[in-house]
């Protein structure tokens, strides 16, 4: 349920989903979208990762970044945030935040997966995360939330039962939230576009693309994968 209405109009809070997005597509950016209603936040900025210049992800930086635009197009909830492309390597995501808040005084919220968080104390310089930002986890209806001992007990120091708190202190804080499951990832929606048909039969009714473009992939980004022939084998 989203908070009170003066809560969603601060300005100062400003809501951020990291990723590859390769290809940007509905389960993540529908789950950060519903964790923002449960904080009481109207924008989510999509931040594309900088990624080592050995690690291959089958598109350039230029192609992630333009898809990330045309869902903006089609959501004015969505918004490019495209800072951590600017930073010097190696890419850290404590780095990035701190860049942001050196950038503006804006109220951070960094959404994160379940699965990211029991794996956070591995992250670089992990224990000043909450430095520079609000966590935001966004857990699963259907599955049990079961960190690990020691982000349990770091938790248990973090953890904020009033969500409002994001809304009155600057950083500090882990709020949980549950969103729905979706049950797809990019891996499976590239694995389907590398064997889908060419783009003169996506329109088909039965083609693959055509099921990706109604369940996972706005139709803009899926009309840009065929027309760059993005990840095709």
């Amino acid at each position: 349920m989203s908070l009170s209405g003066a809560s969603r109009a601060n300005p100062t809070v400003k809501a951020i989903l990291g990723g590859t997005f390769n290809p940007p597509h509905k389960g993540h950016i529908g789950a950060a979208l519903k964790a923002a209603d449960e904080i009481g936040v109207d924008h989510v900025h999509l931040m594309p990762c900088k990624l080592a210049p050995h690690k291959s992800v089958g598109v350039s930086e230029s192609h992630r970044v333009k898809m990330i635009e045309l869902c903006a197009q089609n959501n004015d909830r969505l918004i490019p945030e495209l800072i951590e492309l600017t930073l010097p390597s190696p890419s850290y995501t404590v780095k990035t935040l701190r860049a942001l808040k050196e950038k503006s005084d804006d109220t951070i919220c960094f959404f994160i997966g379940a699965d990211s968080l029991y794996n956070l104390d591995k992250w670089y310089e992990w224990e000043h995360l909450l430095d520079y930002c609000h966590l935001v986890v966004m857990r699963r209806d259907d599955e049990k939330f079961l960190p690990p001992p020691a982000i349990q007990a770091w938790l248990d120091c973090h953890v904020a039962n009033d969500k409002n708190v994001i809304h009155a202190k600057p950083a500090g804080h882990v709020v949980l939230t549950n969103t729905p499951l979706f049950s797809v990832s990019s891996t499976e929606i590239r694995d389907v576009l590398a064997s889908a048909a060419t783009p003169e039969k996506a329109g088909t009714p039965n083609s693959s693309n055509a099921n990706l473009s109604n369940l996972w992939l706005e139709e803009n980004v899926l009309d840009y994968i065929n027309e760059h022939q993005l990840y095709k084998s």
